[in-house]
């Protein structure tokens, strides 16, 4: 093969790998394997890793600093056979924060319905038409939700085709699906609070949460990004931010993604505003006793 055409090919290639928004590390736990092989989980572990980081969720390229850091842990809780699995999918994803070495946290999530199969060899290919098989599917998914919060952080409601295509990954899912295998997605196997990878992309797509979603952006842009700037001017936009996203919450107060969002964001908000004035903590301590009233203990500090 001509040399200029295999460097042409070699530089595509290392733009590629450039391209990726997401820098994932996942890892594969089972701690009581009962039939299947240890080394096939290793392999499963390789091949994950493998894919999430190779595959080419959009065509936006970012430099490394600016990458989305995600922790996967796929803990197997039962093999029903060697190729055969039972699982939870534990989920951390962050975003850098300007001018600092700080990453907030944008996602954080379990997933206990995650049912799959897998046998040494095979090659996980992703195509948001076409259905492969649940592991590629629920991954794929989440890709998606994670790179669209990503987006919706830098620009308003920015993440909507991200979101649109965690949409189509649920709609392209085939009807014979089992019914194992689909109880994780169906609306029909929603649980407390709506806990369902539908009703998770639905909240986000949902105008119900606009004011939500535009709050999400304030946050973080005029929020977050100012804080080793101003951090006053940081704290006050930050204020106004929860409260657009507790106009969402009066509209929509089933809705997951803003119950989740309150969980992960607690910690954060804590330390932003102990050293803030009364009026501000009492915001702050109003809105996270309201959207996640079962975390009061995580931010009672905010009142005393």
């Amino acid at each position: 093969m001509n040399k200029f055409f295999i460097l042409l090919i070699v530089l595509f290639q290392i733009n590629l790998l450039n391209g990726q928004e997401i820098k994932y590390n996942i890892k594969v736990v089972a701690p009581r394997l009962q039939t299947a092989d240890p080394q096939t989980l290793t392999q499963l572990e390789k091949n994950l890793n493998e894919f999430l980081n190779n595959q080419q969720w959009t065509d936006v390229e970012v430099e490394d600093e600016e990458k989305i850091n995600c922790n996967l842990q796929l803990n197997i809780s039962a093999d029903k056979s060697a190729t055969s699995f039972e699982a939870s999918l534990s989920i951390l994803a962050t975003r850098p924060v300007y001018g600092s070495t700080y990453e907030s946290v944008i996602f954080q999530y379990v997933d206990d319905n995650v049912l799959f199969s897998y046998e040494p060899g095979i090659t996980f290919t992703f195509n948001a038409n076409t259905f492969s098989d649940n592991l590629t599917s629920i991954l794929a998914y989440y890709s998606y939700i994670i790179l669209g919060l990503d987006k919706d952080s830098f620009q308003e409601k920015g993440g909507q085709a991200m979101y649109g295509i965690a949409q189509q990954i649920v709609n392209t899912l085939p009807t014979s699906l089992s019914q194992d295998n689909a109880q994780g997605w169906s609306v029909n196997s929603a649980t407390k609070n709506n806990k369902s990878r539908y009703y998770l992309v639905e909240n986000l797509l949902n105008s119900k949460l606009n004011n939500w979603r535009t709050g999400w952006y304030e946050y973080h842009l005029q929020g977050l990004d100012r804080c080793f700037s101003n951090i006053s001017d940081a704290r006050h936009n930050i204020v106004n931010a929860l409260k657009l996203m507790e106009q969402s919450y009066d509209q929509y107060p089933t809705s997951l993604m803003i119950s989740l969002a309150a969980n992960f964001k607690t910690n954060e908000l804590v330390e932003l505003f102990k050293p803030a004035g009364t009026e501000e903590k009492n915001d702050v301590f109003r809105f996270l006793n309201k959207t996640y009233p079962s975390g009061r203990q995580n931010f009672i500090d905010l009142q005393r």
